[in-house]
């Protein structure tokens, strides 16, 4: 979905780098278009839904000739603004006598390996700019200075290598901005090795001041347009089984509000109903009104028209049926397998324009080592080629639940291993587990943190990334959670495969002797030279009470009551890649090991306690959401986590609430929350088409089947910053792939969700 002439047009992809980006890796909470109002109470075709999707609000200022978009003179001794990125080259930037000054240590061998960057500014379609700046160099040599899109390609707008010298040239040209207009450009110096140079012409210094972005014609200047005005009626897209509880929420504060259950394929209103009262919600500015059509159970196509005042406003369509989970539920594991690593994946299966050929199969240098090893296979992390073991062994830990819990043993959800008589989601699990043997040190059972290129690759498919692959250290956080998951496998593939079966209790148990003679307790930082994902980590008890409880379940006697040991204050309730407790405390106290009668009743009312925490936020919010105003990165993980802990109370106490609860957490992410979103790549009439994920960026076309990010309230990257500035926490989400902090996905997204729906499947 594009529309041409809309400044926060959810355009193109954003990277987690390439030729620029000042971020961490992912972050997470507490553990990169809508529809508009419509008087015809008449779906809506696919192409109308289309073209109306998206009513902007008018609410950017027109440009007028002379507009100064930019002015950076540096008097104020500042260039924090200014970011570094690297890439092989080396440089540091500073002020001196109130200019920027990028200190270059060496070129690298990339035009762009120094680089120096600013965020900050719209550029407008149809409007003239004058563009200038000065600059001098110790040497002569060239820079290229650019205007470019902060993702995808990153071409440039406006771009040219001149030659710079010892004498200040002020340089100025003129441009037109002849795209669609961009809320979150990048300017940008690249200082690396250009075709010109035979040699590395060592250190110098080049000098930047004055950087100035006028408008010198806005007479053809397209306006710019501000965010989307937002469904109004919003429903679980997917839609319901008979006997769910079916809940619609309806945007109004002063009308009364009735609404009509409509029956697609009969033509026919089927059920009414009126809302009740307006609830203000502070996470969206808006006051929502809930109606409840459970009593409604035919199995067929629907949507609502609401009736509010003297307008009419729909939802999306959405049926009724007793398998309808199916699919999406499908699709959501089958993304797993569109991730996987060092294999060509089948057309067949992924589409033919998002398939991939072997990639990163060459041996792997552990850091600052001279040994290589042989690390294929495993998922790609997320948007980027990265393999974790962090967040990977929590993707897998959510499947194995999945299986051990609710018994999800479907051998035909059509992945290479299906019908081999091992459910499919134990043949997706195991494929990560391969890749995490590889990674264990042999000698110390110690686990390594990541293997990835030392930077993140530019918007390419997988193949095409070709640096050399490194082997981050070992880390306690890495080996906690390899031990805790490699005995959870021990026990379910027993029956399944013995051998590996064995080979995983065997390497579990070697992993915690490491943590035992080392006592590392230490989280993983990046080192120096290695800018990839750091899913950091400082505090690991957590992790290490992960792994004693799964391999005291798993057997391995030695552990003892010593378990109560492991267990302190530092192991919080939780079920992201950093706080993990909650894995270890629920498998605790649903198990049968003898002698920890206490331990399992204080780690039960802890998770009631949280529980009862989340439930208390989620019934004062309009849509059962318990974040209130603190989205944080990735908090449709968070949704879905929050959901997985209601269900396992439910689990433990039998009280119906807490189930519930869980449901609507699922409701929310399939649509029924204010944006109008079901945030699962390919599902629903309104789903994200312009995912932060590099294969689906270079084939123009959205992987399915993926559980984007979701709002983000901390705006961290430069397309939030510029299009969701002074938006409600639970708004602060665009459809574009340059906003990595919202629109990106990841396989523990994806896995959280997946053992969400497993209870309601």
């Amino acid at each position: 979905m594009r529309f041409k002439k809309f400044a926060a047009v959810f355009l193109t992809a954003a990277l987690t780098l390439s030729l620029g980006a000042c971020q961490d890796k992912k972050k997470e909470g507490d553990t990169e278009t809508t529809t508009a109002t419509t008087t015809d109470s008449n779906l809506a075709t696919e192409d109308a839904t289309e073209s109306t999707a998206a009513e902007a609000k008018s609410d950017v200022e027109q440009l007028h000739d002379g507009d100064e978009v930019v002015n950076l003179d540096f008097e104020d001794g500042d260039v924090d603004s200014f970011c570094e990125y690297m890439n092989g080259g080396k440089f540091k930037l500073s002020n001196e006598e109130n200019q920027l000054v990028a200190s270059i240590e060496s070129c690298g061998g990339l035009d762009y390996a120094n680089q120096a960057f600013w965020d900050g500014f719209k550029l407008v379609e149809g409007t003239v700019y004058t563009y200038s700046f000065d600059i001098s160099s110790d040497i002569t040599r060239k820079v290229e200075y650019r205007l470019q899109i902060n993702s995808g390609d990153y071409h440039a707008y406006c771009s040219e290598k001149i030659d710079v010298g010892p004498e200040v040239l002020h340089f100025s040209t003129d441009f037109t901005m002849t795209e669609d207009s961009d809320p979150a450009p990048r300017i940008v110096f690249n200082m690396g090795k250009m075709e010109d140079m035979a040699e590395d012409p060592g250190p110098h210094k080049v000098y930047i001041d004055n950087i100035k972005l006028v408008v010198k014609d806005a007479s053809n200047s397209i306006e710019m347009q501000g965010l989307p005005e937002y469904s109004r009626v919003n429903i679980n897209q997917i839609g319901y089984k008979p006997e769910d509880e079916k809940i619609v929420f309806i945007k109004d504060q002063h009308n009364k509000v009735v609404y009509d259950v409509y029956n697609i394929d009969k033509d026919e209103v089927v059920m009414s109903g009126e809302a009740g009262d307006a609830h203000f919600d502070s996470e969206t500015g808006d006051f929502v009104r809930q109606g409840d059509f459970s009593e409604l159970e035919t199995e067929g196509r629907y949507k609502i028209v609401a009736h509010i005042g003297d307008e009419k406003a729909e939802s999306y369509e959405f049926k009724i049926s007793n398998d309808i989970y199916n699919d999406v539920y499908k699709d959501l594991i089958k993304m797993l397998y569109k991730q996987r690593c060092g294999i060509k994946t089948d057309p067949n299966i992924t589409g033919e324009k998002l398939s991939h050929d072997v990639c990163h199969d060459k041996v792997a240098k552990v850091y600052a080592e001279e040994e290589a090893l042989d690390v294929s296979g495993g998922w790609h992390d997320a948007g980027d080629y990265g393999r974790y073991v962090v967040p990977g062994a929590k993707t897998v830990q959510d499947l194995l639940l999945s299986y051990e819990l609710f018994g999800i043993d479907d051998d035909d959800m059509g992945i290479p291993e299906s019908n081999n008589n091992i459910p499919d989601i134990l043949d997706e699990a195991k494929y990560e587990l391969d890749w995490m043997l590889k990674m264990q040190d042999k000698r110390t059972g110690g686990v390594y943190h990541k293997v990835t290129c030392a930077v993140f690759p530019e918007t390419v498919i997988p193949e095409e990334e070709t640096d050399d692959l490194i082997i981050s250290p070992i880390s306690a956080a890495a080996t906690g959670d390899f031990a805790a998951v490699m005995a959870k496998a021990s026990v379910i593939y027993k029956d399944y495969d013995p051998d590996f079966s064995a080979k995983a209790k065997e390497a579990a148990i070697l992993a915690w002797k490491y943590l035992e003679t080392t006592g590392d307790t230490k989280g993983f930082l990046n080192p120096s030279d290695i800018v990839t994902g750091e899913y950091k980590d400082a505090v690991t008890q957590d992790e290490i009470f992960f792994a004693a409880v799964e391999l005291y379940i798993a057997g391995y006697d030695e552990i003892g009551l010593k378990i109560k040991d492991y267990y302190n204050f530092q192991v919080k309730n939780g079920l992201g890649w950093a706080d993990i407790g909650t894995y270890a405390m629920y498998d605790l106290v649903r198990s049968d090991v003898s002698g920890l009668d206490d331990l399992k009743e204080e780690l039960k009312q802890s998770m009631v306690k949280r529980a009862n925490d989340l439930k208390e936020r989620s019934n004062s919010d309009a849509y059962y959401n318990a974040l209130q105003t603190d989205y944080p990165w990735g908090s449709n993980m968070v949704v879905a986590c929050n959901g997985i802990l209601y269900y396992m109370v439910y689990d433990l106490t039998d009280k119906s609430e807490y189930k519930e609860l869980a449901k609507r957490q699922m409701d929310y992410l399939l649509g029924a929350n204010n944006l109008g979103y079901c945030f699962v790549t390919g599902y629903g009439t309104l789903s994200p088409k312009h995912p932060h994920h590099r294969p689906s960026q270079v084939a123009k076309k959205a992987v399915s089947g993926m559980l984007v990010g979701g709002p983000d309230s901390g705006l961290e990257d430069s397309y939030a910053k510029a299009v969701l500035f002074g938006q409600p926490a639970a708004m602060c989400y665009a459809d574009n792939e340059q906003t990595y902090s919202t629109n990106e996905v990841a396989i523990y997204w994806n896995s959280s969700f997946i053992l969400l729906m497993s209870a309601f499947r």
